[in-house]
């Protein structure tokens, strides 16, 4: 099956203004005047100047702050009763779980080794059965070696888990 050139060239048109129409009207202006982070007139409620600065003008005078993203705020009632305390960051306190991290790190090693082990281990005992059926020595020293190459990377992802859980349950990171 051709394509023509000139259908060819329509397609691509057709997805270049596909593209800019998606671009251009897509309803993602919660704030006409920026992002929540813009400079807007504090105490103001149109949509054209979001309120971004300090909110206890609005909160005086009976408005409602808007709603807006991940600012300096306060967290609890929004109404007449809500503190605006200026200069602490809320959606900064986040406690890291340092374990979750260790865990993931342990669990990246320990998939390497199982990789290791089986991808070791695997051609080493198939080599020494090759070298049993030739009748050479050290065949069976082969075959014991591929064998705990296996089973070593086989085991080590469980013990990894099991070590990580005991860790957890003794609260040894918290």
């Amino acid at each position: 099956m051709r394509i023509s050139a000139t259908s060819l060239l329509s397609q691509i048109s057709l997805a270049a203004a596909l593209v800019a129409g998606l671009s251009l009207a897509s309803p993602c202006y919660a704030q006409l005047g920026g992002d929540a982070f813009s400079s807007g007139s504090a105490g103001t409620q149109d949509r054209s100047t979001p309120i971004t600065g300090s909110q206890t003008n609005t909160v005086g005078s009976g408005q409602s702050p808007m709603l807006q993203g991940a600012t300096n705020g306060t967290i609890g009632p929004q109404s007449g009763d809500a503190t605006v305390v200026q200069g602490v960051n809320t959606a900064g306190t986040v406690r890291v779980n340092n374990l979750a991290n260790l865990e993931a790190l342990l669990n990246i090693i320990a998939n390497g080794m199982e990789i290791l082990g089986i991808a070791w281990g695997g051609p080493t005992m198939i080599m020494g059965f090759m070298h049993m059926a030739a009748g050479t020595q050290d065949a069976m020293k082969r075959i014991l070696f591929g064998a705990a190459g296996v089973t070593g990377g086989l085991a080590t992802p469980g013990c990894i888990n099991w070590l990580v859980a005991s860790a957890r349950d003794a609260n040894l990171f918290s």
